[in-house]
Order: C-alpha cells, then sequence, then structure tokens
C-alpha cells in the first residue's frame, strides 16, 4: 500500500482525516481510545491501535513531533495502562479513584510556541467538555506556525495559491496574532492583526472588537467577513492508511 494526501482533525479522542481542509465529513475516524502506542519509526509517526497500525508522514519532524505531541496529549492521563503512550485509555469510562487528567508530555522536543498550541489545544479540550460543541471543527487550527511577523510573510509569498492566513505567536510572547496577504492590482496587501486572550476565549482586535471561544473560531471570523476570499494555510502532509 502507498501513502496518499489528506488532512486531519483531532478532537478529544477522535482522529479524524478528510480529502481536503473545507470538508466536513471525514474519510477515516480513528478511535484514539483504542491506542495502544505511538512513536517516531522510519521517517514516519506510527500510531498502534487495538487491532490496526496506522503510519503517518508528514512534511517535516517538527510537524511530526507537534502530532505525537497533540496525540499524546489528548490520550495521556493519570494511571497509566499502555507503555507506548504511558496510559492511554477512553476518558468516557469513569474511574472511581483517578480521574484523567490530560497533560503535556515532558519528552517532547518543542520550540515555545509549539507548547503553546499543546496548551491551547488542552484548555479548549477542557472548555469542550464543559460545553460541547460541533465536532466538525478541530480543536486547534493547522494554520499556527512558529513564525516571527517578517517569517509569516514570506511564508504567505512562498504559498501563494495554498492559502492566505496564517496563525502565529504574538509580539513580546503575549497572545497569538494573525497575518494575512491578498493581492490588489498586483500590488501585495499584507495586514496583521492582534488576538488577545482573555479567560473566556479570546478577542479580535479590528475597528469593533470581537470575541471568540476558540482559535478555530478566530479564523473562521476572518473567512466568513473576507466572504472567502481569506482562506487559511494548512501544512500538509501524507497518511498511511
Amino acid at each position: 500500500q502507498g501513502y496518499r494526501r489528506v488532512w486531519a482533525g483531532l478532537r478529544g479522542l477522535k482522529l479524524a482525516f478528510y480529502r481536503g481542509p473545507q470538508d466536513h465529513e471525514p474519510l477515516e475516524v480513528l478511535d484514539l481510545g483504542e491506542l495502544v502506542a505511538v512513536q517516531a519509526e522510519g521517517g514516519g509517526l506510527v500510531l498502534r491501535l487495538r487491532g490496526q497500525e496506522v503510519t503517518m508522514k508528514m512534511e517535516s519532524w517538527e510537524t511530526q513531533e507537534m502530532w505525537r505531541g497533540f496525540i499524546l496529549t489528548m490520550t495521556k492521563v493519570g494511571a497509566g495502562r499502555c507503555p507506548g503512550c504511558r496510559g492511554a485509555r477512553d476518558p468516557s469510562v469513569p474511574s472511581p479513584r483517578v480521574p484523567p487528567q490530560k497533560k503535556i508530555p515532558r519528552d517532547l522536543a518543542l520550540l515555545p510556541g509549539h507548547i503553546f498550541q499543546l496548551l491551547e489545544a488542552l484548555r479548549e479540550e477542557r472548555d469542550r467538555k464543559e460545553s460541547p460543541v460541533s465536532p466538525a471543527t478541530p480543536v486547534v487550527p493547522g494554520c499556527f506556525f512558529e513564525v516571527t511577523r517578517p517569517e509569516a510573510e514570506r511564508l504567505l509569498e512562498q504559498s501563494a495559491g495554498r492559502g492566505n492566513l496564517v496563525l502565529r505567536p504574538g509580539g513580546h510572547g503575549q497572545g497569538v496574532s494573525v497575518t494575512t496577504r491578498q493581492e490588489l492590482n498586483g500590488t501585495a496587501l499584507l495586514k496583521h492583526y492582534r488576538v488577545k486572550r482573555e479567560a473566556q476565549g479570546y478577542v479580535i482586535d479590528v475597528e469593533t472588537p470581537h470575541r471568540c471561544s476558540s482559535l478555530a473560531e478566530v479564523v473562521q471570523f476572518f473567512v466568513e467577513r473576507s466572504k472567502g476570499s481569506l482562506q487559511p494555510l494548512y501544512p500538509e502532509y501524507s497518511s498511511h492508511l
């Protein structure tokens, strides 16, 4: 079997694969409650589930390590049973002694911005448990990149046609920023927006401040306000299903 290019969305213990970034109907959904181990092997990320093995290949080692972090963060609990993922089980099954408590693995070789993404994923997952929302929206947008403002501008220029909006760490290590790039009469128009973190979510710093409950809603706000002319830039990767 070969590899095919897909997109993925992770919500809780459900890892869904999609044909394209705008699709809502997944090609396949994996139940990470069945996860036995996850580890990097042969240039890919191998997910071993009960009765199934899936190999995912990403475009870079950093992206692969990010996905390993996301998967382990969503599946890791206080009491360990699984040697490969340190305690993955289905959190919907109540434990009379040790309640499930997701944590960020300590062995991840990631930059501070990537750790920030994992913390956001963890926070949004906890919020989702308290106030369930549609499972079609990924927990953390894949259009978040650990880049500076100038690097975001260059990234969008080099990725013309694939997407023209990215999320990135905010200036001075605070909050998140949105960078967009559009062509107007042959001239590139670059814009940057601050997104402030609040207790109940985020506030986009625009003419009339707009509140969102998640980073996914931040992205959707710009897509809808631009009537679809702004589209998030997603890193592509392949998956062996």
